[in-house]
């Protein structure tokens, strides 16, 4: 049977800078069926939304071959008025999004998720976002997960927290369930990426350290481009291609930056033993450590990363500190992971891990900047009941955000994937190859330079809002534009 693979993205392009060269080797194979989500419809100017709605649909159907059903729009808003993010809203507090909408919409001839489902749109809501989220989810139970990551645009952070909040409640409530799951940036190392598609020799990805990502080396998956998404001809390349199609975006501009000879994804495991576990806690809420949400923020809409209710901390007076685990059935437990945040500072955590068959592991000091902190248990092959025991808490740190219980060790690379992992890279560069990238690296400067002078019609009805709502003759106002820019420079 095919496999499935769904890609969940907020932006008509975002599928381009987080899943553009593994789509395609998904693409290319016959063992697998591919599906796309877009939570928002790109709508920040209202006016754009149909267009860009169709140049994905257009992009993800002719060049990519994706089937136009497969494709959904969950009809949501791109950023929203007020102070307070979609994500963060009360859960049936309606929201207007920043181009004036207070309900899902699709386009004609290709509705919303809930209107095809549902035969009605939603209110704009978090937990209508989440409804449907998970729903669709469910829906199509993909054996591989692909999702932007926590980026700093507001609504990339939201579909990331939001698709790891549904995905953990589906790892809890199907047993059965346990997809692969890849996160990535869509500005880190992409849309802000190194300008070096030009370079010889050519270079990995390169990711800013800037970054509140939780993740280690080994949960990084490099993926090796297919041959027509890394040719060093750049007017061949099947990802420029694809990126000139969004005139709204004028992505094409950001091609030496986007277009590397691989991607980096980060895995998720989702085989945790503690999806099947009952817990309880002396005090604190446990669930926080096994919801699939390594941190979350109280405002997406912040650049810097304010902590939201996401971790298990027992409170001060409490002489146990202790989170119980205990399985149906025993297990086998081999590896135990920790994440938790506080301040490097001023705070400390330390634990011990207790088992039923006799075995204590103390943690000693655990890392508090929310990357992993993993125990390895050896041979700890009928365990049925464990405790974690804080022994140990300085400050006041946020708490255990997430813990994973692993009976195995990590294969770093799930087998789905084993066949697109990047090696080296295997091109070799003659006189000729040489000499085109070159020439092309100079009209792609020099086209980036003459339409940042000599803008679009979606530049210039950004910056001259009257052209928004009417058609007209955007010549004098393309001179006016021209002329504003030459005045600034003098």
């Amino acid at each position: 049977m095919e496999r499935k693979v769904l890609l969940i993205v907020p932006h008509q392009d975002d599928e381009i800078l987080c899943g553009g060269g593994l789509l395609k080797q998904f693409v290319q194979s016959t063992e697998y069926e591919i599906y796309v989500v877009f939570t928002t419809n790109g709508d920040y100017f209202s006016y754009e939304a149909d267009t860009r709605i169709r140049e994905s649909l257009h992009v993800l159907t002719k060049l990519y071959g994706i089937e136009e059903s497969h494709i959904y729009l969950l009809g949501y808003g791109n950023e929203w008025k007020g102070t307070t993010h979609l994500y963060n809203a009360e859960g049936q507090k309606t929201l207007e999004s920043v181009s004036g909408r207070t309900e899902t919409y699709g386009i004609e001839g290709h509705a919303e998720f809930c209107k095809m489902k549902s035969g009605c749109h939603n209110i704009y809501c978090r937990n209508n976002f989440k409804k449907d989220l998970k729903e669709l989810l469910a829906d199509v139970r993909a054996d591989i997960i692909i999702a932007v990551d926590y980026d700093k645009h507001p609504d990339h952070k939201a579909a990331s927290l939001m698709t790891e909040e549904c995905v953990g409640e589906l790892l809890m409530e199907i047993p059965e369930y346990r997809p692969v799951v890849l996160k990535r940036f869509g500005y880190n190392g992409v849309w802000d990426g190194m300008a070096d598609f030009f370079e010889i020799s050519r270079r990995q990805t390169i990711l800013s350290q800037e970054s509140d990502a939780p993740y280690s080396e080994e949960d990084m998956i490099c993926i090796a481009m297919p041959p027509e998404c890394c040719t060093p001809y750049l007017r061949k390349n099947f990802l420029y291609r694809a990126l000139k199609c969004y005139r709204t975006q004028e992505a094409w501009q950001k091609a030496d930056e986007i277009i590397n000879i691989d991607e980096v994804y980060w895995k998720r495991r989702t085989d945790n033993l503690l999806y099947e576990a009952a817990l309880t806690a002396s005090s604190g809420e446990p669930e926080y450590i096994r919801d699939f949400k390594l941190f979350d923020c109280a405002d997406v809409l912040q650049k810097d990363l304010i902590l939201g209710k996401c971790a298990w901390l027992p409170e001060t007076s409490d002489c146990e500190k202790e989170v119980r685990v205990h399985f149906a059935s025993p297990k086998m437990v081999e590896r135990i992971n920790l994440y938790a945040r506080g301040s490097k500072e001023t705070d400390g955590l330390a634990g011990e891990f207790i088992f039923d068959t006799g075995m204590r592991l103390a943690t000693g000091d655990i890392c508090l900047d929310g990357k992993k902190n993993s125990y390895y248990v050896a041979g700890q092959s009928q365990v049925q009941d464990f405790s974690f025991r804080i022994t140990r808490c300085i400050g006041t740190p946020a708490g255990i955000t997430q813990m994973e219980v692993f009976s195995a060790k990590d294969n770093t690379v799930p087998e789905v994937l084993r066949q697109f992992v990047f090696e080296k890279d295997t091109l070799s560069y003659n006189r000729y190859t040489r000499l085109v990238m070159k020439i092309e690296r100079f009209l792609l400067y020099f086209k980036r330079k003459i339409f940042r002078r000599i803008p679009n019609e979606y530049v210039l009805r950004r910056h001259y809002p009257q052209l928004q709502e009417k058609d007209s003759n955007l010549l004098p106002y393309r001179i006016k534009y021209i002329l504003e820019r030459i005045r600034s420079k003098l």
